[in-house]
């Protein structure tokens, strides 16, 4: 039996903050875009041109919803709305420290974090495979409700990003990092219905994580 038409998805990556400019921890902290992250990602969309998109959903964060009020706009998107369990991870304690700060602070957790975020949990924050969990579940249930064939376009903060595209290219956990640094703000993916890439978290790291 041939495959229905696939959903196109686009992954967009919210436009920079502050605390982005600044080298901060920023995980749930609820900031808007920066007048220059703002100017970027209007670039980001001329570059691109012509995007068509049915439907837009952003985590509830606001750089992200002005990201993809800018998004709406550009793409003539018929329906917009925010999905709670896109938003990004809790870091806790570590929130509004430079990273920097969080090596010299939290040594090796640290800098376990800034080298592979499944190994760690930051105090007071979310685990990394049941946060992944959450954000695949909410990401299922929206491309799961979308017609076949349509584009939908999806806007998260980095760390959301990262547990998206692992998922989405078969990665573990331990690759969230280069899935965002090494890859551009927006991107294309295609995606079926109950597509198997999203019927559980990314994998886990092969190592076992650790904790400090």
């Amino acid at each position: 039996m041939a495959k229905a038409n696939p959903t196109r998805l686009l992954v967009v990556r919210s436009g920079r903050t502050e605390w982005d400019a600044l080298g901060r921890v920023q995980g749930s902290a609820d900031l808007p875009l920066s007048p220059a992250g703002a100017e970027a990602f209007k670039a980001t969309l001329e570059e691109l041109g012509g995007l068509t998109l049915d439907r837009i959903v952003s985590a509830p964060d606001e750089a992200s919803r002005q990201t993809a009020s800018l998004l709406t706009q550009a793409a003539e998107a018929r329906k917009s709305s925010v999905c709670k369990d896109l938003g990004e991870m809790a870091l806790g304690l570590w929130e509004g420290l430079r990273y920097d700060e969080l090596e010299e602070r939290y040594c090796r957790a640290g800098r376990l974090f800034l080298d592979d975020p499944s190994g760690v949990q930051a105090p007071e924050g979310e685990a990394v495979e049941e946060y992944a969990g959450r954000v695949i579940a909410a990401l299922a249930e929206v491309l799961g409700k979308a017609r076949a064939g349509s584009a939908i376009g999806i806007v998260v903060r980095p760390l959301a990003l990262g547990v998206i595209r692992c998922a989405l290219n078969d990665a573990s956990l331990c690759e969230l990092w280069s899935m965002v640094r090494e890859r551009p703000d927006v991107e294309w993916y295609q995606v079926q219905k109950n597509d198997p890439r999203l019927a559980a978290p990314p994998r886990r790291p092969r190592r076992p994580a650790s904790a400090a």
